[in-house]
């Protein structure tokens, strides 16, 4: 039983420091693709949906390797499987750099950089927070997930900064020079496993029976840490349970949602008339209050249940979607406010009540294989998202029909989350197999 007296320093906070860090640049750079987006457009005049369809294709590759990412990453663990991750990102980034035809920007954003981000994101980091985290699962998640947010903030209007003064080929350059730069050393040099590998119990508890860590069995330590939980959970067990598909159906919906409104967020902002510099203000508060969103939801959920935590956020997204679609027909600042406050918030509820609730429902080692697994439908979802969106306007020039049908996924991944999530914040592994 994990009852005792907390350790001096806990490892784990530095994990989640590292964390955040590579959340903030990796997935900063996925949350800003946007403002390339319009750049691109602008420089080429490609059709919207084939330009969205690059991005679209990485949404399938990161589908298709995220059950590769969950097994290597359990393997391998973090401190060889990031380095590596961000070489390829790095790769991704100098190669977009020097795009001329869009056969290239499927190349380079479409398939290396998405392996590269693929690597950084919510499954992997995920899995290994789950292990150095148990009582405090959602408030790690969420401190962890607000490196998206506050990555945003900064990156997007930086971006923007750059493309307005050089152009959006340079700021590629900087950003592949500052994942090669700060990211392979940082991850080599401070990632762990578990809090085994460095003498340490989860949560930084020691039991009250006291005693080495190494000397206790292995099946001991497991007991001590997940008590509750009452058995190793296996992909191929995972997979029979009910809870894992309602949990893939909120999986899709918000990759649906997320790349939808990061993809064509900023071109609706400035068909409504504003300007570009405004659309990535816009990209960066959003991103920032959801940072504050995946804090505040995650340590709640940790205290009301996931489901009611989720179910909050996802209503403030719905509300804040709504005030969006009223931006070009209702030219007030209070409109925009009210849709960054509102989605902000809300759309980072997501993924921080979604990991925790994948850890209290399935934990143990095989974790990063389940929610590798589980992004399938997050690529999924997130590749019709952005293609849709794109290919909606092109007909009927107009985002009306594609956040509408945002609005249908919050909901959807609303009904998952209630269908999966345990009533209670510990529970037995038999009370899953329906």
């Amino acid at each position: 039983m994990v009852t005792g007296n907390p350790q001096r320093f806990y490892y784990g906070w530095v994990i989640v420091a590292v964390s955040f860090l590579s959340m903030f640049l990796a997935r900063g750079i996925c949350e800003s693709f946007g403002l390339f987006y319009l750049a691109i457009l602008r420089e080429y005049g490609w059709g919207r949906a084939e330009t969205a369809g690059a991005f679209s294709l990485a949404m399938v590759v990161h589908g298709c390797s995220a059950p590769v990412t969950g097994i290597l990453i359990d393997r391998f663990g973090p401190r060889i499987f990031f380095p590596l991750a961000a070489t390829f990102l790095a790769t991704g980034l100098f190669g977009a750099s020097r795009i001329i035809d869009i056969w290239h920007l499927y190349l380079f954003f479409g398939v290396i950089m998405a392996i590269g981000i693929n690597t950084f994101s919510l499954a992997p980091h995920m899995s290994v927070i789950s292990k150095w985290f148990m009582r405090g699962r959602g408030l790690a998640n969420g401190l962890v997930l607000a490196g998206i947010g506050v990555g945003t903030v900064v990156l997007a209007p930086s971006i923007q900064l750059v493309i307005n003064v050089k152009d959006w080929r340079f700021a590629l350059l900087i950003l592949g020079g500052i994942t090669l730069g700060v990211l392979v050393p940082m991850t080599a040099v401070f990632h762990r496993r578990s809090p085994e590998e460095v003498g340490q119990y989860p949560d930084g508890i020691v039991p009250r029976s006291g005693g080495n860590l190494s000397s206790q069995p292995e099946s001991s330590q497991k007991k001590s840490a997940c008590s509750g939980v009452s058995r190793e959970w296996r992909l191929g067990t995972v997979l029979r349970t009910t809870a894992f598909w309602w949990l893939a159906l909120t999986n899709s919906s918000a990759g649906f949602l997320l790349h939808m409104m990061i993809v064509h967020q900023a071109a609706h902002t400035v068909d409504a008339g504003y300007s570009p510099t405004v659309a990535a203000a816009l990209v960066g508060l959003v991103g920032l209050l959801g940072s504050v969103g995946g804090i505040l939801c995650g340590f709640l959920s940790d205290r009301v249940g996931r489901a009611i935590g989720f179910t909050l956020g996802s209503g403030a997204a719905f509300a804040g979607i709504v005030f969006f679609l009223l931006i070009p027909s209702i030219s007030s600042p209070w409109i925009l406010c009210a849709f960054v406050i509102l989605y902000g918030l809300g759309r980072g509820s997501i993924g921080p009540i979604y990991a925790a609730t994948t850890g209290d429902l399935f934990a143990g080692n095989s974790l990063g294989r389940i929610l590798g697994t589980l992004s399938i439908g997050f690529g999924t979802g997130g590749a019709l998202g952005a293609y849709v969106g794109g290919y909606l306007y092109d007909q009927t020039g107009t985002y009306t029909y594609p956040f509408l049908l945002s609005l249908a996924s919050i909901c959807m991944g609303t009904l998952g989350m209630w269908m999966a999530a345990p009533r209670h914040r510990r529970i037995s592994s038999s009370n899953l197999e329906r």
